[in-house]
């Protein structure tokens, strides 16, 4: 092969796009060696790098190494304009890729765009070998895939994976697809389509019905849908294996539908409430622990037809007890619930004799009265240590802003590290997918680490991100990730100045101060449960913010974040932060008027309750102007992505209510605005029109009850979103001025 052709077939190897095996094939054909140890690796590795530096990946030399002790591990050096990455999986590599790309070049890839200024020579950088102390960097929650990922596309999964990679994920869940497997499973016992359209439910619901929370809501799910997710799920999989990654597929966790009991009516099952005032067909069945040979058998049908769908896997997320009320008998509650234990596992080793259990820690604080050490000890018993992983993810909740040991009041240090199994410790930062700016820095900086050190730590296996939702606070998450590949505590004093660096291209004196403030106000937030302003809840006389912080620390570094607009606004993620910033300043100025438009009605004052309610209803429409400047933050893009799944006008419509249905009235009032978000066109063709309605009624003097805001929200979700025309914004830095200036006023008047 000529020079030529070879750099030509290298050319085309680095813009190809399909992935790694692909790129395998297409090196194969050349004449280049694509065998070898690590081969795959350094493939999917470059494709990475050709995806996201398109022809500057020719400046980067990969080689794969060996891990390290079973730890995946990565070196980086440059020098004389080209850069060389060693590294142990295409995960590895694709850290070591993006290490320099912070460090060296002061560049970032985030969900919500980039700032990558690559230099015309790349920069000398000093030899460094970073090993992860963890077996396992885990990410996503069951959750995830409701509130960020359901309606996601090949194009937008295969952004998601490279993230992934780049950040040094190494154990993600993999939750889509199941629905063709558990459907084929359930028909071959004889259960009906009939009765799978009303077992399973809408396609942003699965998590829940998945965890055995819910059957029969808002389906029945189009087969369209299953067929299509059966086939994306093979190329996610696919693509995680290539780099390198272990995913966590689902197995059986003994939730069945109702027709399973029509067929066999022998069978003992336990029917199961996740809340009180769901709809009674939604209840669950759980089977019995003492129908062990259905949990084999069941089990092995799913296990064995995944794997033929998917390929193989070790690792299986299953849930039985996840916010569920625990069958047992008081007399013999330590004995039944290690039956139940055994039996599960004995249902996944049916399907494969190596497999591991992998479980949610979050049932043992939802429910910490029901769960104490003798109970998760006795359930814990029924299985082998090395054969359970337990996803322990409220490393956050509720700590103190100024702790110094953030280990003190964890949960697993309550349960003796889980009595030697397997675990990962993690945070659970959000809840719902809420993408207001919030988060606990201090705590993500030093908390892993000193867990790491202590001598209580148990089998402790992995560090993990198990936020209900992404796509927000994009800090956190570039925080928690260099943790994951971290030792020791991490200096947020050096950490700030070079994170904004690689995220605006600057640190001038008033972006110091600004996230000085930042860090005094809502970055040191404790969890305590989900966020929403106060115009994001339900219309009331006494409208309060949900753990929102916008109070005077927060405005004054939202003050200074804007004064760096003539040195930083050139960048695109600098603008994003910004929109969020005032947009929650600003919100909270919303919360403080509405609160007075209902106390001056309380007092009778009907003229300054009419002028405060038309001002927050302005203000709101200011909000979503400056929130529509982001694709990401638009409800048309959310519900566009939904549609898009659909074969026929009415599939469309049906998946359109769905995606809007979880996203605001939930599925029942008790979890209404659960999910509640900062988006365009939510803004003003919901939360404002909910609220101008609840105002008209109090200028009508008949507040509207419950039942009439059911019916109002009922209506808006009955019809395809059509989105009303958002204010137009010329000037991003001059609006953001405009409506701080305005939240001033109004704190003048009184």
């Amino acid at each position: 092969m000529s020079d030529l052709t070879k750099q030509e077939t290298r050319r085309k190897f680095l813009s190809y796009g399909a992935g790694a095996a692909a790129a395998a094939k297409l090196l194969s054909a050349s004449g280049t060696s694509a065998t070898g140890p690590g081969a795959l690796a350094v493939q999917a590795a470059r494709s990475v790098l050709s995806r996201v530096l398109g022809e500057r990946a020719e400046d980067f030399d990969v080689a794969w190494i060996a891990p390290e002790n079973g730890r995946q591990v990565y070196e980086v050096q440059a020098s004389g304009g080209r850069v060389g990455i060693k590294g142990s999986s295409g995960v590895a590599l694709s850290r070591g890729v993006y290490a320099y790309l912070r460090e060296a070049c002061h560049g970032m890839i985030a969900w919500s765009g980039r700032h990558l200024p690559l230099p015309a020579r790349f920069p000398d950088f000093a030899s460094r070998k970073v090993v992860c102390p963890y077996r396992f960097v885990q990410y996503y929650n069951p959750c995830t895939f409701g509130y960020s990922t359901p309606f996601w596309h090949w194009e937008r999964w295969e952004r998601e994976l490279d993230w992934m990679a780049l950040h040094g994920i190494t154990m993600p869940l993999a939750m889509d697809g199941q629905e063709a497997i558990w459907q084929a499973v359930w028909t071959s016992l004889g259960v009906t389509q009939a009765e799978l359209d009303r077992f399973f439910t809408g396609p942003g619901h699965l998590p829940w019905h998945r965890m055995g929370n819910l059957d029969d809501f808002d389906g029945p799910l189009p087969q369209g849908w299953i067929r299509q997710k059966r086939t994306l799920q093979a190329k996610i999989l696919a693509r995680m294996r290539e780099l390198g990654m272990t995913p966590v597929v689902p197995a059986f966790a003994g939730f069945v539908p109702r027709g399973f009991k029509r067929a066999y009516p022998q069978v003992r099952t336990f029917t199961s409430s996740w809340q009180q005032d769901m709809p009674r067909l939604s209840k669950t069945f759980i089977l019995h622990p003492g129908e062990a040979d259905w949990y084999k058998e069941i089990g092995k049908r799913f296990i064995r037809e995944y794997h033929e769908a998917f390929g193989p896997a070790e690792y299986y997320l299953v849930d039985s007890f996840n916010e569920l009320p625990v069958p047992v008998s008081a007399e013999h509650r330590h004995e039944e619930l290690a039956q139940f234990a055994r039996t599960v596992y004995e249902g996944i080793l049916a399907g494969n004799p190596n497999g591991t259990w992998v479980m949610q820690g979050w049932l043992f604080r939802n429910d910490a009265k029901f769960w104490d050490n003798q109970s998760i000890a006795a359930f814990l018993s029924a299985v082998p240590n090395d054969r359970m992983l337990i996803l322990d993810y409220v490393g956050d909740w509720q700590p103190g802003k100024q702790e110094v040991d953030w280990t003190a009041r964890n949960q697993w240090r309550d349960h003796h590290a889980y009595f030697g199994k397997l675990w990962i410790n993690g945070v659970i930062h959000s809840f719902g997918g809420n993408n207001n700016i919030k988060g606990h820095l201090p705590l993500l900086a030093a908390q892993p680490a000193q867990v790491l050190a202590s001598p209580d730590k148990g089998n402790l296996a992995g560090w993990g991100m198990d936020s209900e939702g992404i796509e927000h606070n994009e800090v956190v998450f570039e925080l928690w990730s260099d943790m994951g590949w971290s030792r020791k505590a991490i200096d947020l004093k050096t950490w700030i100045p070079a994170y904004c660096r690689a995220r605006y291209g600057g640190y001038p004196p008033a972006m110091e101060e600004a996230w000085r403030l930042l860090l005094e106000s809502v970055y040191t937030t404790p969890l305590t449960s989900n966020a929403g302003h106060a115009w994001q809840l339900r219309p009331s006389l006494k409208p309060a913010a949900a753990n929102v912080e916008s109070g005077p620390v927060f405005q004054q570094a939202v003050e200074r974040f804007l004064s760096c607009a003539p040195e930083l606004q050139s960048s695109e993620l600098y603008r994003n932060d910004l929109i969020e910033l005032v947009a929650q300043s600003a919100g909270g100025g919303v919360d403080r008027r509405l609160a007075a438009a209902c106390a001056a009605h309380q007092s009778g004052q009907a003229e300054s309750r009419d002028r405060k309610a038309r001002q927050s209803m302005e203000m709101l429409l200011l909000i979503d102007a400056l929130m529509n400047l982001r694709a990401d933050r638009r409800l048309e893009t959310w519900t566009g992505d939904a549609r898009r799944w659909a074969s026929a006008p009415d599939e469309a419509a049906y998946y359109d209510a769905n995606a809007r249905r979880l996203l605001t009235f939930w599925g029942w009032l008790s979890d209404g605005d659960y999910a509640a978000r900062v988006w365009s066109g939510l803004i003003r063709d919901y939360y404002v029109g909910r609220w101008r309605a609840w105002f008209r009624s109090l200028e009508q003097n008949q507040p509207l009850t419950a039942a009439s805001l059911d019916v109002w929200e009922e209506t808006w979700l009955s019809s395809p979103y059509q989105p009303s025309a958002p204010l137009p914004v010329s000037d991003l830095t001059a609006e953001a001025r405009r409506l701080l200036d305005i939240c001033r006023e109004w704190e003048r008047d009184t």
